[in-house]
Protein backbone atom coordinates (compact mmCIF):
# COMPACT_ATOMS: atom_id res chain seq x y z
CA UNK A 1 0.00 0.00 0.00
CA UNK A 2 1.30 3.19 -1.13
CA UNK A 3 -0.76 5.53 0.98
CA UNK A 4 -3.83 5.81 3.43
CA UNK A 5 -5.96 8.34 3.55
CA UNK A 6 -9.43 8.30 5.27
CA UNK A 7 -11.35 5.53 3.50
CA UNK A 8 -9.43 5.09 0.47
CA UNK A 9 -6.42 3.21 0.10
CA UNK A 10 -3.93 4.01 -2.77
CA UNK A 11 -2.46 0.79 -3.65
CA UNK A 12 0.35 0.04 -6.13
CA UNK A 13 -2.49 -0.79 -9.10
CA UNK A 14 -5.37 0.78 -7.73
CA UNK A 15 -7.38 2.73 -5.45
CA UNK A 16 -9.82 0.84 -2.91
CA UNK A 17 -12.56 3.01 -0.82
CA UNK A 18 -13.51 0.92 1.92
CA UNK A 19 -15.35 1.37 5.51
CA UNK A 20 -12.73 -0.94 7.05
CA UNK A 21 -9.43 -1.62 6.09
CA UNK A 22 -7.25 -4.64 7.39
CA UNK A 23 -4.54 -3.93 5.96
CA UNK A 24 -1.40 -7.02 6.15
CA UNK A 25 2.01 -6.35 5.38
CA UNK A 26 3.88 -8.55 3.18
CA UNK A 27 4.11 -11.99 4.96
CA UNK A 28 8.38 -13.17 6.49
CA UNK A 29 9.90 -15.17 8.44
CA UNK A 30 10.55 -13.15 11.97
CA UNK A 31 13.72 -11.31 12.87
CA UNK A 32 15.34 -13.67 14.66
CA UNK A 33 15.62 -15.92 11.00
CA UNK A 34 16.18 -12.83 9.04
CA UNK A 35 19.17 -11.99 11.52
CA UNK A 36 21.00 -15.27 11.81
CA UNK A 37 21.42 -15.27 7.73
CA UNK A 38 18.45 -17.94 7.44
CA UNK A 39 16.11 -16.36 4.62
CA UNK A 40 17.04 -18.07 1.66
CA UNK A 41 13.92 -18.43 -0.54
CA UNK A 42 12.74 -14.99 -2.05
CA UNK A 43 15.09 -13.31 0.83
CA UNK A 44 11.89 -13.12 2.69
CA UNK A 45 11.64 -17.31 4.17
CA UNK A 46 13.84 -20.65 5.05
CA UNK A 47 14.26 -23.13 3.08
CA UNK A 48 14.38 -26.62 4.91
CA UNK A 49 15.54 -30.41 4.02
CA UNK A 50 12.00 -31.77 4.77
CA UNK A 51 13.18 -34.86 6.07
CA UNK A 52 14.87 -33.45 9.09
CA UNK A 53 13.57 -29.53 8.92
CA UNK A 54 16.88 -28.11 8.99
CA UNK A 55 17.88 -25.21 7.32
CA UNK A 56 19.29 -25.73 4.06
CA UNK A 57 21.78 -22.87 4.80
CA UNK A 58 22.79 -24.10 7.92
CA UNK A 59 22.54 -27.87 9.02
CA UNK A 60 21.98 -28.41 12.30
CA UNK A 61 19.47 -25.51 12.76
CA UNK A 62 15.71 -26.64 12.33
CA UNK A 63 12.86 -24.32 11.11
CA UNK A 64 9.48 -25.14 11.92
CA UNK A 65 6.09 -23.66 10.69
CA UNK A 66 5.36 -20.25 9.70
CA UNK A 67 9.59 -19.29 9.15
CA UNK A 68 9.86 -21.92 6.75
CA UNK A 69 9.17 -21.98 2.60
CA UNK A 70 5.73 -23.74 2.15
CA UNK A 71 6.17 -26.88 0.55
CA UNK A 72 3.65 -26.62 -2.14
CA UNK A 73 -0.23 -26.52 -1.43
CA UNK A 74 1.04 -26.97 2.34
CA UNK A 75 -0.96 -24.20 4.71
CA UNK A 76 0.81 -22.04 7.48
CA UNK A 77 -1.08 -22.87 10.08
CA UNK A 78 -0.33 -24.00 13.62
CA UNK A 79 -1.85 -27.59 13.31
CA UNK A 80 0.71 -27.62 10.46
CA UNK A 81 3.42 -26.11 12.90
CA UNK A 82 2.77 -29.22 15.27
CA UNK A 83 3.72 -31.32 12.50
CA UNK A 84 6.60 -29.69 11.43
CA UNK A 85 7.77 -30.29 15.11
CA UNK A 86 7.29 -33.54 15.13
CA UNK A 87 9.30 -34.32 12.15
CA UNK A 88 11.97 -32.30 13.65
CA UNK A 89 11.97 -34.09 16.80
CA UNK A 90 12.01 -37.18 15.49
CA UNK A 91 14.81 -36.29 12.70
CA UNK A 92 16.98 -35.24 15.85
CA UNK A 93 16.70 -37.81 17.80
CA UNK A 94 17.62 -40.18 15.01
CA UNK A 95 20.91 -37.62 13.93
CA UNK A 96 22.10 -37.70 17.76
CA UNK A 97 21.45 -41.65 17.54
CA UNK A 98 23.64 -41.78 13.87
CA UNK A 99 21.01 -43.37 13.08
CA UNK A 100 18.83 -43.37 9.46
CA UNK A 101 15.41 -40.44 9.79
CA UNK A 102 12.23 -41.45 8.24
CA UNK A 103 12.83 -41.09 4.38
CA UNK A 104 8.73 -41.11 4.10
CA UNK A 105 7.31 -38.86 6.70
CA UNK A 106 3.64 -37.91 6.34
CA UNK A 107 1.93 -34.66 7.73
CA UNK A 108 -1.50 -33.67 7.99
CA UNK A 109 -3.08 -30.35 9.03
CA UNK A 110 -6.90 -29.64 10.16
CA UNK A 111 -8.19 -26.01 10.24
CA UNK A 112 -11.46 -24.28 11.98
CA UNK A 113 -13.08 -21.88 11.12
CA UNK A 114 -16.50 -20.63 13.58
CA UNK A 115 -18.66 -18.79 11.21
CA UNK A 116 -20.91 -18.19 14.20
CA UNK A 117 -21.34 -18.40 17.88
CA UNK A 118 -21.87 -21.93 17.73
CA UNK A 119 -21.23 -23.06 13.84
CA UNK A 120 -17.82 -23.33 12.40
CA UNK A 121 -16.24 -25.63 9.04
CA UNK A 122 -13.00 -27.47 8.65
CA UNK A 123 -10.11 -27.38 6.19
CA UNK A 124 -8.33 -30.77 6.06
CA UNK A 125 -5.00 -32.16 4.14
CA UNK A 126 -2.35 -34.49 4.51
CA UNK A 127 0.77 -34.28 2.88
CA UNK A 128 3.40 -36.99 1.88
CA UNK A 129 7.33 -36.51 1.41
CA UNK A 130 8.23 -37.02 -2.41
CA UNK A 131 11.30 -38.10 -2.42
CA UNK A 132 11.95 -37.23 -6.23
CA UNK A 133 10.82 -33.90 -5.50
CA UNK A 134 12.58 -33.43 -1.88
CA UNK A 135 9.14 -31.53 -0.80
CA UNK A 136 6.00 -32.61 0.52
CA UNK A 137 2.85 -33.07 -1.67
CA UNK A 138 -0.86 -33.22 -1.27
CA UNK A 139 -2.03 -36.83 -1.16
CA UNK A 140 -4.34 -37.17 -3.72
CA UNK A 141 -8.21 -37.48 -2.11
CA UNK A 142 -6.65 -36.63 0.82
CA UNK A 143 -8.24 -33.25 2.30
CA UNK A 144 -11.45 -31.97 1.88
CA UNK A 145 -13.67 -28.62 3.00
CA UNK A 146 -16.79 -28.99 5.17
CA UNK A 147 -20.00 -29.39 2.96
CA UNK A 148 -21.58 -26.40 5.25
CA UNK A 149 -20.87 -24.88 9.13
CA UNK A 150 -22.72 -26.73 11.96
CA UNK A 151 -22.93 -26.98 15.47
CA UNK A 152 -21.09 -30.35 15.13
CA UNK A 153 -18.32 -28.92 13.42
CA UNK A 154 -18.36 -26.74 16.19
CA UNK A 155 -18.10 -29.32 18.73
CA UNK A 156 -15.40 -30.71 16.35
CA UNK A 157 -13.44 -27.37 16.54
CA UNK A 158 -13.56 -26.83 20.30
CA UNK A 159 -12.39 -30.63 20.37
CA UNK A 160 -9.73 -30.20 17.99
CA UNK A 161 -8.41 -26.98 19.95
CA UNK A 162 -8.07 -28.56 23.24
CA UNK A 163 -5.81 -31.48 21.80
CA UNK A 164 -3.87 -29.11 19.34
CA UNK A 165 -3.06 -26.86 22.66
CA UNK A 166 -2.63 -29.76 24.97
CA UNK A 167 -0.22 -31.66 21.94
CA UNK A 168 1.68 -28.85 21.00
CA UNK A 169 1.79 -26.83 24.66
CA UNK A 170 2.03 -29.98 27.07
CA UNK A 171 -0.68 -29.48 28.53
Amino acid sequence: MKELSGNLAKLEFEDLRADVLNVIPPQRAGDLARQAGLLNMNNRWVGVNWLTMESTVAPGIHVLGDATFPAPAMPKSGHMANQHGKVAAAAIIQLLKGGPVNATPVVMNTCYSFVSGEDAMHIASVHQYDAAEKTFKTVPGSGGVSAVASALEGRYALSWAQNIWADSLAL
